[in-house]
C-alpha cells in the first residue's frame, strides 16, 4: 500500500517536472523563432546607424545580419531541437496528468482513458507550440524588428557559436543542394533595390499615410531621373537662341529681350562651332553707348558640353559642381543637337515652374472640349502623365515622332491621323517640325 502511494507520488512528481521542462522548451522555441524573424525583418541601414553610434547590441545584431545564412541555420537547428523535445517530453507528461484526472472523475476503461488523454494532450501541446512557440514571437519580432534583433542577438549568437561546427556542416550540405538546382546561396540579405522597387515602396508608404502627396511626388520624380538622359531634358537645336560671334551687343540684347533668355549662345560660323554664351549681365556692364560697336565674341563665357546619352542626375551634379547653368548637347558625330539648362534638369525633379524664360503655354493643356493641346516635343512619359494614356513603344522619342511615323510623311497644318490610342491633328508647324497638336483620346487610360 505504502509502496503504491510512493510510486504514484513519484509518478506525479516526474510528470510535473516534465511539464516544467516542456515550458522551458516552449520558451526556447519562441526565442529561436523571434531571433530568426528579427534578423530577416530588421532594416540593415538602421542597425548600421545604431552600431556606428556605438550601440554594442546593435554591433552584435549587425554581425548576425552579415552572416545571415549561418544565423538562420542556427535558428532552424534550435527550433528543431525544441520541437523534438516538446514531442518527447510534453505530450507524455500532459497525457499522464489528464489520464489521472479522468481516472478520478470518471469510470472509464484504460483504453478509453488513454485515447482521450493522448488526443487532448497532443491537441494542447500542438496548440501551445503554434501560438506561444511560433506565432506570438514571430508577430513580436516583425512588429519591433530592430529592437528585438538587438535584444536577442547576444544570446542567439552564443548558441550559434557553441553549435557552429554542426551548423556549418548542415549549412554546407544545404548550400550544395541549392547549387544543384542552379541557385547561388547568399550569406547576406539582399539590400539593393531597383528604382521600380523603391517606387513601389513609396507608393505603399503614401497609400498608408506615411508620405505626404508632395513628398511622394518629389521622391518619385527623383527616382525617375535615373532613366532620363540629357537628350530627354534638352531644348532641341531649332529652338536654341543664338547669335554669331561678330554680332554686336545690341543684337544680343535684342534677342534676350525678345525671348526672355538671360543667356544667349554665341557661335562662330554655325551652331556646331560654339564659342560659349553671353549673359545679359555682361551686356549691362558695358559702358553706355558701346553696344553697337562691341562684338559679343569677346564677351563669350565658356559653355559646358555633354553627350546626348549622359544621365540627367550626373549632369545635374556636374553643373552644380562647375557652377554652370547651360550645357550644349552633342551626338556621336559632334553635332550640336540641343541645349539643356539647369532649370530644365530641376524641372524634371520638382515639376514645371514658371520663370522669366518661359514664354509659351504649357507643353500639354487640357481644353474645354476634353481634347489636349500638346507640344510636338513632348516625351512619351510626359504625354502619359498628362493624358493618362501611354504612347505605343517604338523608335520615336516625342509625340511628333509618333505622329510622323503614323502619317509616314512630313505633315502640314491641318493634317489628321487616327491611331490605336487617339486622333491627332497638326495645329502648327515650325518649318519641317511639328510645333503643336490637338489630341482626342479614343481609348480609356
Amino acid at each position: 500500500m505504502i509502496a503504491a502511494l510512493l510510486a504514484a507520488e513519484e509518478g506525479i512528481t516526474v510528470n510535473w517536472l516534465s511539464l516544467a521542462v516542456a515550458i522551458v522548451l516552449l520558451a526556447l522555441n519562441g526565442f529561436f523563432v523571434a531571433a530568426e524573424f528579427a534578423l530577416l525583418a530588421s532594416r540593415r541601414s538602421r542597425i548600421e546607424q545604431l552600431a556606428a553610434d556605438g550601440n554594442a547590441r546593435a554591433k552584435s545584431a549587425l554581425r548576425g545580419i552579415r552572416e545571415l545564412t549561418l544565423m538562420l541555420a542556427g535558428a532552424q537547428l534550435g527550433i528543431t531541437m525544441c520541437s523534438l523535445g516538446l514531442g518527447l517530453v510534453a505530450e507524455p507528461a500532459v497525457a499522464a496528468i489528464i489520464e489521472g484526472a479522468l481516472g478520478e472523475w470518471f469510470t472509464l476503461s484504460d483504453t478509453a482513458t488513454h485515447i482521450i488523454g493522448f488526443t487532448l494532450a497532443l491537441s494542447l501541446v500542438v496548440f501551445l507550440h503554434m501560438v506561444v512557440g511560433e506565432m506570438a514571437p514571430k508577430s513580436w519580432a516583425i512588429s519591433h524588428p530592430e529592437d528585438s534583433a538587438m535584444k536577442l542577438a547576444r544570446p542567439f549568437r552564443m548558441f550559434v557559436t557553441i553549435f557552429r561546427p554542426i551548423i556549418w556542416f548542415m549549412n554546407t550540405i544545404a548550400n550544395g543542394v541549392v547549387r544543384l538546382v542552379g541557385v547561388e546561396p547568399q550569406d547576406e540579405l539582399a539590400m539593393a533595390h531597383s528604382p521600380d522597387d523603391l517606387r513601389l515602396l513609396l507608393d505603399e508608404s503614401a497609400g498608408h499615410g506615411g508620405l505626404a502627396a508632395t513628398e511622394h511626388e518629389l521622391l518619385t520624380r527623383s527616382l525617375e531621373l535615373s532613366g532620363l538622359t540629357a537628350a530627354d531634358a534638352m531644348t532641341v537645336r531649332r529652338d536654341i537662341i543664338a547669335v554669331s560671334s561678330d554680332s554686336t551687343a545690341d543684337v544680343a540684347a535684342a534677342e534676350a529681350h525678345r525671348t526672355g533668355r538671360s543667356r544667349i549662345i554665341v557661335f562662330e560660323g554655325d551652331l556646331d562651332h560654339v564659342m560659349g554664351f553671353v549673359h545679359a549681365k555682361d551686356l549691362l556692364r558695358l559702358p553706355h553707348g558701346t553696344w553697337a560697336n562691341t562684338a559679343v565674341g569677346g564677351l563669350a563665357r565658356r559653355v559646358m558640353v555633354t553627350p546626348e546619352h549622359h544621365r540627367v542626375e550626373d549632369l545635374l551634379l556636374e553643373m552644380r559642381t562647375e557652377r554652370q547653368h547651360v550645357a550644349l548637347v552633342i551626338d556621336e558625330h559632334g553635332t550640336v543637337v540641343g541645349l539643356v539648362t539647369l532649370e530644365d534638369v530641376i524641372e524634371e525633379l520638382i515639376g514645371d515652374f514658371h520663370d522669366e524664360s518661359d514664354h509659351r503655354l504649357g507643353d500639354c493643356v487640357k481644353l474645354s472640349d476634353g481634347t489636349f493641346r500638346v507640344n510636338g516635343t513632348l516625351r512619351p512619359d510626359q504625354f502619359e502623365e498628362c493624358t493618362g494614356v501611354p504612347l505605343p513603344e517604338g523608335e520615336w522619342q516625342t509625340v511628333a515622332g509618333y505622329v510622323i511615323a503614323a502619317l509616314d510623311e512630313i505633315p502640314s497644318v491641318g493634317d489628321r491621323v487616327s491611331t490605336e490610342i487617339a486622333e491627332f491633328e497638326v495645329l502648327a508647324m515650325d518649318a519641317y517640325a511639328i510645333d503643336s497638336l490637338r489630341v482626342r483620346i479614343t481609348v480609356s487610360g
